[in-house]
């Protein structure tokens, strides 16, 4: 069967991507795990850094780096989510901290940007259609020394989430990854080994390797709707860097500096 995928826009979707990502408990537990590991380099920097946020959406960690003192460009190739991360940036004065672009990752290397002391590439990786190939592109806008801070969706998650809700028909079929047409399914989930070695091969070291919402999305629904984030977070952060739970989590992150 050919392959169709292409890589994924949110125009159209602002709204939904708000609700579900970013104003929904779990981008709450997201956030926490991902300044816990950036936070040693972002607040220890002897000098702002130039940062690249590729695929920064409606502009989240844009805004929390450029509040500790970073110059930041955010790359984003829907209009509609830019539009609202320019609302969000001037609404906390950022405007002259953080320069907005409309380009694709892809765009973003032909053009020879950068380079950069730190890209963050978050939850972009898996709605791309050739993950590696655009991966590799991106490292281009990166200086020798740099940091990558990159976060994907996790294809073993996938598999148990699938197990769990008995839908063994479609893991006997091989089907993992969503068509990509509509919703918020990834088109590219993604195995944490493979691109470890992805990134072992494009030169870079990888110093701080975390699971994202090890245990909180499989939570029963009802229980997760009462459960206490004050509880919840210290949980998560004390699992995210022990196996097996961390290769369960529904995200990866993996922090790397270019050799």
């Amino acid at each position: 069967m050919p392959d169709n995928k292409q890589d994924r826009v949110f125009d159209g979707l602002a709204q939904r991507f708000q609700q579900k990502i970013y104003d929904d408990p779990r981008g709450a537990v997201r956030l926490a795990i991902l300044q816990d590991d950036l936070e040693p380099l972002v607040l220890q920097a002897k000098q702002p850094l130039q940062i690249l946020d590729a695929g920064g959406g409606l502009g989240q960690m844009s805004i929390w780096l450029a509040r500790q003192g970073h110059q930041v460009v955010l790359a984003e190739p829907s209009a509609e989510m830019l539009q609202r991360a320019e609302a969000a940036i001037e609404q906390e004065g950022l405007q002259d901290s953080i320069h907005l672009v409309q380009n694709s990752v892809q765009e973003l290397a032909a053009q020879g940007g950068g380079p950069f002391n730190l890209i963050v590439f978050h939850a972009v990786l898996e709605w791309l259609a050739k993950p590696r190939e655009v991966l590799e592109q991106l490292l281009r806008c990166l200086r020798p020394g740099g940091w990558l801070s990159l976060m994907f969706f996790n294809h073993h998650s996938t598999v148990m989430r699938r197990l769990i809700a008995g839908d063994f028909d479609i893991l006997r079929q091989g089907v993992v990854a969503d068509h990509g047409q509509q919703g918020l399914a990834p088109i590219s989930p993604l195995k944490p080994e493979e691109v470890h070695q992805w990134l072992r091969d494009m030169g870079m070291q990888v110093e701080t390797w975390s699971g994202i919402r090890c245990f909180y999305d499989y939570m029963h629904y009802s229980v997760r709707k009462q459960a206490d984030l004050g509880e919840v977070i210290p949980l998560e952060r004390e699992y995210s860097r022990q196996e097996p739970w961390r290769s369960l989590a529904r995200y990866q992150h993996m922090l790397c500096w270019k050799q």
